[in-house]
């Protein structure tokens, strides 16, 4: 349980201070607070995320099936790594915003909201381990937040960032 509440816990902590010392010259506006708290979910969750595949792939595996209400399997594994794609994904946007942003939603969106899905399927055939019931309002606000602070996010641009024919955006050469 401490796991899911941890993560909300130190997201919120984290934004507060980031927007108090940001030296951005738009700092403290609605849309930069909205880029802030979109970063945040993301790349903290990616972050955060790597706990999960430690946990799903490591020493202590066994105890996180037990805590979930399985039993050890090949599947962890599968679930590890599935966390650690999601992970790789949102840390990369803090240094690939724009273009990244939205498939890391789209990805936490769906995988998180499947997630949501089977812990509640997994309720209704009675799992009611600790870890299969705390994750999945965790799941769902974090699917719920991502898409919300993107479409925020976007409407406070005005539109995507022109693509050049050649080349990446923002380096100023098509060569």
């Amino acid at each position: 349980m401490f796991f899911f509440f941890g993560f909300w816990i130190t997201l919120l902590v984290g934004l507060a201070i980031h927007v108090l010392v940001d030296r951005h010259p738009n700092h403290r506006t609605g849309p930069r607070f909205i880029e802030l708290a979109l970063l945040w979910v993301m790349v903290w969750g990616g972050i955060y995320g790597l706990y999960g595949v430690l946990g799903h792939t490591g020493p202590m595996s066994a105890e996180v099936a037990e805590s979930i209400g399985y039993a050890p399997s090949m599947f962890q594994w599968e679930v590890g790594f599935g966390d650690l794609a999601l992970s790789v994904l949102g840390i990369m946007c803090l240094r690939y915003r724009d273009r990244w942003l939205t498939a890391a939603v789209v990805a936490v969106a769906v995988s998180f909201g499947g997630d949501a899905i089977g812990h509640i399927m997994e309720m209704s055939d009675g799992n009611m381990a600790v870890n299969n019931v705390w994750a999945m309002p965790s799941d769902i606000a974090q699917a719920v937040a991502g898409i919300v602070l993107l479409v925020l996010y976007r409407r406070g641009l005005g539109r995507l960032p022109a693509l050049p024919k050649h080349g990446v955006v923002g380096t100023g050469s098509a060569t």
